[in-house]
């Protein structure tokens, strides 16, 4: 530890000289780093201009750079101002069209479905009448000609009168009863070629199962003679079911041929701005109407040319799919390569009939923002007079600035080429220019008064560099002697952390040691406890040998008793075996003498010797019996006096076995004491390890804290050592450096005496 803060002092002594002698020889190098670093600029902008003599806007005159700034700025700010402004205005424009276009296209829109349901009305009407109803009903039911014809001429006349009536809704009627029986208003008459069930139109309407349907406009496919209503063109049919109130099966069909004129007129008040077409679209892509081309009247959009859809500007399917999206709306697309503004309102049904009617009205933008193109190029001829003026009046203000701005550059020119003495005047001038004159001005004082404090500095810095190079020669010296004793140190240090490395691996050799002794004692204390527990498990079980012995001999004991009650009764029973026998021999003599008497009285005796035969062999069964019974129970007795003598033998075994499981019962006893003892000493020597480990943990914390102490005198050695190389090399470029500055200094005090 002492070594330690020795050598940490000793460096932090010679750290804070050397930060001093630092310190002074930045001050006197200060100078002649500002000498170096403007000749390095010179040299740099001297390669630069080189290199790079051109597309530097340093190199350019202020007056162009103002110029090109004044252009930019206004041009820049005038395209802005323009775009944005007419943008917005062109967007206005839009919307504005957007919108009053889309409500006359709904307008328009609402006037046609009006129109319709009025003429759908009409129909329903006409479908519904009864008189009709009632001739198309007798029609269906007649079968002669006859009748036929006159049903069929007063229907004619019915739709005849009807047609007159609404001859600005229809051109004409058509009825067809259910057995294809027709009639036609008008002085139109069918051709007697027609097959009525194979014209398309009726056909598509009895196979759809509708009571009410609208065709789009199709070329007539009725052969009709005597066309006075242009019916053998293109038309627009409404068909409906007829029925009457007492029947709920339709009759037969009404085809009412709409008065196309008539429809035409809803395009009539339309007036679309800025020459927006309008037409009406079907659901299958074709053309319902067009005011504008009346001829395309029910063709396809896909049947026409390039040339027609372009000329008529018609959507292309994909705006038709938006289209039949939503029931209105307007919104900006390209159509055949143009900028389009297209409106649209759709008439899905009338009535509940379907119709799919679509109203779109198409615009070119271009013609929308026209008087906005024509205002921007007013606009923007005067913004390019403005600029002309601008920079016009830019090129006046740049020539006031720069005239006086080129007087002070050709005055700092001859300031360059070591002319001091020169006089500057002032123009009184109260802008940027007059401050940068009087700055310049006050300059020129202060570079004087700086060229004699250089010159005195010179003089100064002469002198000093002759004593720091003395004392730096001094420093190294004594830089050296240091150098020396850090070495011897270190030596020492190294031998001492080779035996600090010594220690510690016996200290680990020794922490192994005890570790392993710590093990063995743990496998010691187990095998113990191991001991202990089987011991008492076997003093349990010599316990129980103990108790079953003893209830072995109380039931021995209990057996001898029990065998001495057995002996007693079975002589009891010898006793009454022999009272038997006695009383079976007094049985025998009586029966003996009860034969004799039976013979005695011959016949009449024959029974009773008869019985006393019976009772003779009675008596000689009873004795064998009473001999049986007697031989028996002798061996019982015999039996019993053998389990006595078995019992005794018995009883003196388990009283051995007793004594015997006294004696193990006692050593186990024993043996516990002794595991007893044996726990409580290897807790002592567990409690013993403990401390030797809690020692080796002292020791080895002990040695590391050495080891560390150790490796960090000889790190702390190391950079004392490297800080004093780096000082010898300080010293030596500081040397270098007052040499330099010694000469700088002297160079300098001539070039202050030549430019005094």
């Amino acid at each position: 530890m002492k070594i330690r803060f020795d050598v940490k002092g000793f460096f932090n002594r010679i750290k804070t000289l050397s930060l001093k002698k630092l310190k002074k020889f930045k001050e006197m190098v200060i100078l002649k780093s500002h000498f170096i670093k403007n000749s390095d600029e010179k040299e740099t902008n001297e390669r630069k201009g080189i290199f790079m003599p051109f597309f530097r806007l340093k190199d350019v005159s202020i007056g162009i750079k103002l110029n090109v700034i004044v252009t930019l700025v206004l041009t820049v700010s005038l395209s802005i101002v323009i775009f944005y402004s007419f943008g917005i205005v062109r967007n206005i424009l839009i919307e504005q069209a957007k919108d009053g276009t889309l409500q006359v296209s709904k307008q328009t829109s609402s006037n046609m479905r009006m129109l319709l349901e009025t003429v759908e009305q009409e129909a329903m009407v006409l479908s519904r009448d009864e008189q009709i109803a009632d001739i198309i009903s007798n029609l269906n039911e007649v079968e002669d000609e006859v009748l036929q014809s006159r049903y069929s001429g007063q229907l004619k006349a019915l739709l005849t009168d009807y047609t007159e009536q609404k001859s600005n809704h229809f051109y004409s009627i058509l009825a067809i009863s259910n057995n294809y029986i027709t009639s036609i208003s008008g002085q139109q008459i069918l051709s007697h070629n027609t097959n009525i069930q194979e014209i398309e139109s009726v056909k598509t309407f009895l196979e759809s199962g509708e009571n009410s349907k609208w065709y789009d406009p199709y070329i007539q496919d009725v052969e009709i003679h005597q066309d006075t209503t242009g019916l053998s063109g293109k038309v627009v049919t409404l068909a409906k079911s007829i029925f009457s109130k007492t029947k709920l099966k339709s009759q037969g069909q009404l085809f009412f041929y709409i008065n196309y004129e008539n429809l035409g007129r809803v395009f009539s008040d339309v007036d679309l701005s800025y020459d927006g077409i309008m037409y009406i679209v079907g659901n299958d892509y074709n053309i319902v109407m067009n005011p504008m081309k009346r001829e395309h009247m029910a063709l396809s959009i896909d049947e026409m040319s390039k040339e027609e859809k372009e000329q008529s500007s018609y959507i292309n399917e994909e705006i038709l799919k938006r289209v039949k999206s939503e029931p209105n709306g307007a919104f900006t697309t390209k159509l055949h390569g143009k900028e389009m503004l297209v409106t649209f309102s759709s008439i899905d049904e009338i009535n509940g009939t379907k119709l799919g009617w679509t109203f779109v009205t198409v615009t070119d933008i271009n013609k929308i923002t026209a008087r906005v193109n024509r205002v921007s190029a007013q606009v923007i001829i005067i913004g390019l007079i403005c600029l002309a003026v601008g920079i016009l009046l830019s090129q006046y203000i740049n020539k006031d600035i720069t005239k006086n701005i080129k007087k002070l550059v050709r005055t700092m020119e001859k300031v360059g080429d070591g002319n001091l003495s020169i006089e500057f005047k002032v123009e009184e001038r109260r802008d940027e220019i007059g401050k940068l004159g009087k700055s310049f001005a006050k300059m020129l004082s202060n570079l004087n008064e700086l060229i004699m404090s250089v010159k005195h500095a010179s003089d100064v810095t002469v002198d000093a560099s002759s004593n720091v190079s003395s004392k730096i020669q001094e420093t190294y010296a004594s830089i050296e002697q240091t150098n020396a004793v850090l070495e011897v140190i270190k030596e020492k240090s190294f031998q001492q952390g080779e035996i600090v490395k010594e220690g510690e691996k016996q200290i680990a050799l020794t922490k192994n040691e005890v570790n392993q002794a710590k093990d063995t004692m743990k496998d010691v204390d187990l095998i113990i406890s191991k001991s202990k527990e089987i011991s008492e498990d076997n003093r349990m079980s010599v316990s129980l040998l103990h108790e079953m012995s003893q209830n072995i001999r109380t039931a021995m004991n209990e057996i001898g008793a029990e065998s001495k009650e057995l002996i007693e009764t079975s002589r009891e029973i010898t006793k009454f075996t022999r009272q038997i026998k006695e009383i079976s021999e007094q049985t025998k003599l009586i029966a003996l003498n009860s034969a004799i008497e039976s013979a005695r009285l011959g016949a009449q005796g024959k029974t009773f010797h008869l019985l006393s035969e019976e009772t003779r062999t009675l008596a000689s069964k009873t004795k064998d019996l009473s001999g049986n019974i007697d031989q028996i129970i002798q061996n019982l007795i015999e039996k019993i006096n053998n389990t006595n003598k078995v019992v005794l033998k018995l009883d003196k075994v388990a009283e051995n076995t007793e004594n015997s499981i006294k004696d193990v019962t006692e050593s186990f006893d024993k043996n516990i004491e002794f595991l007893n003892d044996i726990t409580s000493n290897v807790s002592r020597i567990k409690q013993v390890f403990t401390h030797i480990d809690d020692f080796v943990r002292e020791i080895v914390s002990t040695i590391e804290y050495i080891s560390a102490s150790s490796e960090s005198n000889i790190q702390d050695i190391s950079d004392v050592s490297t800080a004093m190389n780096e000082q010898i090399k300080c010293q030596e470029s500081l040397l270098e450096q007052t040499a330099n500055l010694l000469n700088l200094s002297q160079e300098l005090k001539k070039k202050a005496e030549e430019i005094s």
